[in-house]
């Protein structure tokens, strides 16, 4: 229960991150300044999906380990349906495959959600999750972690939150620049 508050907490910190961004420096909405590359696609349940919108990572780290990596984007601007990945590696993130379900102690979640919107205010979010539910899991490969940011690719069976329903994520790959 302890991992499951600790992944929403992270969640909800991955959504104010991604609204920080949308709000900030104009450069942030365009290409990442650069790279040139800036995307968070996948298909779920078979059907090819673009999260390219305000796509971004955490904060720039404050030192040279890696303790938390969170990506997001949604799928139009007008941010009803989106993807984050969350981690947190306490001894740092290094470029490697890590792989969650929910019976491991790595905090790592793919998260696909979509909000319900009534005039113009959120009235709810159906969140399916992946790695830290019952049943679920995913895994994150890290390709590339440096100072502009973060790459790699993702898959996983993930469930909705009090539901008893599954979406299957595969084809994962992001380029994310920091915050």
């Amino acid at each position: 229960m302890k991992k499951i508050v600790t992944m929403r907490i992270a969640f909800m910190a991955a959504v104010a991150l991604i609204l920080i961004n949308f709000t900030s420096c104009s450069k942030n909405s365009g290409e990442a300044e650069g790279t040139g590359e800036k995307y968070l696609t996948c298909k779920i349940n078979g059907e090819q999906r673009e999260f390219n919108y305000f796509v971004n990572a955490n904060d720039k780290p404050a030192t040279d380990t890696v303790h938390f990596v969170v990506i997001g984007g949604w799928e139009k601007q007008d941010m009803v349906t989106g993807f984050s990945i969350n981690m947190q590696v306490a001894e740092g993130a290094k470029e490697a495959t890590y792989t969650v379900n929910d019976d491991s102690d790595l905090l790592l979640a793919g998260k696909y959600y979509i909000q319900t919107m009534k005039d113009g205010k959120i009235v709810g979010t159906t969140i399916f999750n992946g790695g830290d539910v019952d049943g679920s899991n995913f895994t994150l490969t890290i390709t590339s972690l440096t100072k502009w940011g973060v790459k790699g690719t993702f898959s996983g069976k993930l469930r909705r939150l009090g539901g008893e329903d599954f979406v299957t994520v595969t084809d994962g790959k992001f380029s994310a620049p920091y915050n």
